[in-house]
């Protein structure tokens, strides 16, 4: 009687191409992986798995690091299948004035950010008048571990769901005042499930700021909420002060 391994397999080599593209494309959203990496997964050699992967190049859906021959997902080419459902305009449609309030109240770009695959995608945005300031678009792709928006989404998570995302983040990005490891972004994600918002300090980028609070719908987070700005006019007393009027804002609005 052939093993459980031997009846995978054979599945596997009965797939269809379409199929084995949406296999790679669920692995790659947890972790990047080498083209022999994907052979294995799928069940054939390099050369077809580097086919696959072509594929997906092409159609800007994964993106290959030359450096580690590594191949990941693109977030932000999936936000275009999702903008259109209408979940997801009722959901922009209740956010969208909000964002233009805090925006007004602050003088500060707002946003609203979604996980995606160990990053936060921008999903709306709504520009600062003031002449000095960040200057972003829809499809911004951050990093969960050194981004406000990221932490705060990780801060609504219980500590099994934690874990496992900690295990499988890289802690590539992000400047020298980013976390290094499990750890210290454990550590940080704490802070800001005490105090129901997220910083972030010259983490992402040098001279950024922003403060983010976890977006919640139906029981469960679905993103977040932040404000940015540069750090000269957002200096941690500030975001702090934000930060609080944040919390009380979005408590009071979904």
């Amino acid at each position: 009687m052939p093993d459980k391994r031997s009846r995978d397999n054979s599945d596997l080599g009965s797939m269809s191409h379409i199929r084995r593209g949406l296999m790679v494309l669920e692995q790659l959203a947890t972790k990047s992986a080498t083209a022999a990496e994907v052979g294995r997964l799928v069940n054939v050699n390099r050369s077809s798995a580097l086919r696959i992967l072509g594929d997906l190049v092409d159609a800007g859906y994964v993106a290959r690091d030359d450096a580690t021959k590594e191949f990941t997902i693109r977030p932000e080419r999936f936000y275009g299948l999702i903008v259109n459902h209408p979940a997801h305009e009722q959901l922009i449609e209740r956010v969208g004035p909000l964002l233009k309030r805090l925006t007004g109240e602050t003088g500060e770009a707002s946003l609203l950010a979604a996980p995606a695959s160990g990053n936060m995608v921008y999903v709306q945005y709504q520009p600062s008048s003031e002449v000095l300031t960040l200057r972003e678009r829809l499809g911004t792709v951050r990093p969960i571990h050194c981004s406000a928006v990221g932490r705060a989404y990780l801060s609504t998570l219980d500590g099994n769901a934690l874990d496992e995302v900690l295990g499988t983040l890289n802690y590539s990005g992000g400047t020298e005042h980013a976390p290094k490891g499990p750890l210290e972004l454990r550590q940080r994600v704490e802070e800001a499930r005490t105090v129901g918002f997220a910083l972030d300090i010259d983490e992402t980028l040098v001279g950024a700021s922003c403060v983010a609070v976890p977006l919640n719908q139906n029981g469960r987070c679905i993103g977040s909420i932040a404000l940015s700005g540069p750090t000269s006019r957002m200096p941690q007393n500030r975001l702090v002060e934000i930060g609080t009027f944040l919390v009380h804002e979005l408590t009071h609005t979904f």
